[in-house]
């Protein structure tokens, strides 16, 4: 009987993983870690975190010697056959207050829409929207932002190409933050 070379046994194993994870489906791919440290001074670390395809989520939290804890969770998730784009942000201070945000983008028929929104933790909360609109010769873009003071800000983009020639066009205007 004719012995195997033990390299190419090995070569024809690995092949057959790299086949085997070629047809494994998306789902396969789902991965999930979680993670705790403790401190020498007593404090505590942790961490989960979790994937899929078009998913991942995360949860940290910290504690300290005192027992205080500050967290924070986010999510995203995407879709690349829609060509959204969707994700989220919640924190909490070790003295309980809240920050979030927010953010959303989705395409559209003729452009993309585009929505984002923070609340910062002593709850002045800040906003940015946007459309982008594919036109005949290229393509407009309004967008406005509101600060957490009230100041405002918008920007809107039109360019296009007639004859070979490119035109851009931008128009700003702002006001400032309220008293």
């Amino acid at each position: 009987m004719k012995s195997q070379n033990p390299s190419r046994l090995l070569s024809l194993f690995a092949a057959a993983l790299v086949v085997t994870g070629l047809l494994t489906p998306a789902t396969g791919f789902a991965r999930s870690r979680s993670t705790t440290v403790h401190g020498v001074r007593g404090g505590t670390y942790q961490r989960q975190v979790n994937r899929t395809p078009g998913n991942f989520s995360q949860t940290t939290s910290v504690t300290n010697a005192a027992g205080q804890t500050a967290s924070r969770s986010l999510s995203a998730q995407a879709d690349r056959a829609s060509g959204s784009l969707t994700t989220s942000a919640s924190t909490t201070l070790a003295d309980g207050r809240t920050a979030s945000r927010s953010f959303d983008s989705h395409k559209t028929d003729n452009g993309r829409t585009t929505t984002a929104t923070a609340v910062g933790p002593n709850g002045k909360t800040a906003s940015y929207n946007s459309t982008s609109t594919k036109t005949d010769t290229g393509y407009t873009r309004q967008a406005t932002a509101t600060g957490p003071n009230g100041a405002t800000g918008s920007k809107q983009v039109t360019v296009s190409t007639q004859d070979g020639v490119t035109t851009r066009t931008v128009i700003k205007a702002s006001t400032p933050p309220q008293s």
